[in-house]
């Protein structure tokens, strides 16, 4: 009696075991992303979890005693027909062992592919195949994914191409500056942070026949080849028109413009357009004159050895491309020996959630302890402290010390680099 009771337990343990074991797995079909369904040998659906039913867009009810080949998997991507004998499921079935496809579709009701990755394992009792229970996956989130990136590759290799060749344009034209005596011009040009988009900023430094040198900085509106291509154009324009004239700068910006408009040179873009001359009725010993004309271009800013800083803010007048008439204005001051004029486009100066004024305060105050070291070393200590590793924008500076005339240049400034043809 009690070994019957003893079977009987047994016997109630097993099927409480098999009872959870049902539970859980119910729980996972009921709860797996993956759809799930069982089908026969015939390869009719037995079952179907809640995730099949998602993805295909039939309910259990049209599901459950269907053959899956005809219902889902009888089209390929293209539409054509897809024959039984090569479906995988059924290679499963046939075979007996286990098969995965990586490139499926299934046929949502709605009429449209949805692609999937499945794997078919074969049900086999007693050594007879009795069906087999296939898992799969929707793949097109993935393969939305997989189509932005490398959509965002192509895009990446074309701005690293466009960059290139805007950086072998920039690198073609900002050419060394010259070294006039008792003068020391020093140039800098910082490109954007790796993937940014390549910007129009240019630097430009010559001398004049008569021996003025001219200074210029500039920023073409636009991240892209094409303002790299027009800041080329508008440089060239503006240092050949204001090699061989004096006439004031501002009527040569207007002359500038009106060419650039003339040659289709349509870009908008902000210039600093300034040259350093003696006063002709002074000695040669006499101060410097600095002229400038801006067009909404930031303002220059001049140091002086003890450390003390001058903006040259004017109002400045419209940037170049809006109007070739527009009204355009010049302004000087004098230079006293030892002066630093620092000529910069907004990349120096210009932070994201803070406004030029703050910019320009950040920049005087990096300048503080630098008005008596080298011109190189002050550009260097500039940038270091001002740009950061992942600036958004190009930077270009331009910077010029006078030196006393009564005393020889400078070690620290190098030797005079003079055009050919002027003393």
């Amino acid at each position: 009696m009690s070994g019957g009771g003893d079977d009987l337990a047994a016997l109630h343990a097993v099927q409480a075991e098999l009872s959870r074991a049902l539970a859980l797995t119910q729980r996972v079909l009921h709860y797996a992303a993956d759809g799930i369904y069982g089908l026969d040998a015939a390869g009719r659906v037995e079952f179907a979890n809640p995730a099949a039913v998602r993805i295909t867009g039939y309910e259990q009810e049209a599901l459950l005693g269907g053959d899956q080949h005809a219902l889902l998997h009888g089209r390929r991507r293209d539409g054509s027909p897809y024959p039984v004998e090569e479906c995988p499921v059924w290679r499963a079935i046939r075979s007996g062992q286990t098969v995965t496809a990586t490139d499926e579709v299934f046929w949502h009701r709605a009429g449209r592919p949805v692609p999937v990755e499945l794997i078919a394992v074969p049900t086999v009792e007693d050594g007879v195949i009795t069906g087999v229970v296939v898992s799969f996956r929707d793949l097109t989130d993935r393969l939305v994914a997989g189509a932005q990136a490398a959509e965002l590759r192509r895009l990446e290799e074309q701005a690293a191409a466009e960059r290139a060749l805007s950086d072998r344009l920039q690198q073609a034209l900002l050419t060394p500056p010259p070294e006039p005596d008792h003068l020391h011009v020093v140039v800098r040009y910082r490109p954007a942070a790796h993937h940014a988009l390549v910007g129009g900023d240019w630097y430009d430094a010559f001398l004049q026949p008569d021996g003025a040198t001219v200074l210029v900085i500039g920023d073409v509106v636009g991240h892209d080849s094409n303002a790299a291509a027009a800041m080329g154009q508008l440089r060239g324009l503006l240092r050949a028109l204001a090699y061989d004239n004096d006439e004031p700068l501002a009527a040569t910006l207007t002359r500038t413009e009106h060419a650039a408009r003339g040659l289709a040179v349509t870009a908008l873009a902000t210039v600093l357009l300034a040259r350093v001359e003696r006063r002709p009725d002074v000695p040669v010993l006499g101060t410097r004159t600095l002229r400038w004309t801006n067009a909404g271009h930031p303002a220059p800013v001049v140091l002086s050895p003890d450390g003390t800083s001058r903006v040259l803010d004017t109002r400045p007048d419209l940037m170049l491309g809006v109007d070739p008439d527009a009204r355009r204005t010049e302004h000087s001051i004098e230079l006293p020996d030892d002066s630093t004029v620092l000529l910069f486009t907004d990349g120096l100066v210009e932070r994201r959630g803070s406004d030029l004024d703050e910019g320009t305060a950040r920049l005087r105050a990096a300048l503080g302890d630098l008005g008596g070291v080298p011109l190189d070393e002050l550009c260097d200590t500039l940038l270091a402290r001002l740009v950061p590793d992942d600036r958004a924008d190009d930077v270009a500076l331009v910077a010029l010390r006078t030196y006393p005339e009564d005393r020889p240049r400078p070690p620290e400034a190098g030797p005079n680099r003079l055009p050919e043809g002027i003393d």
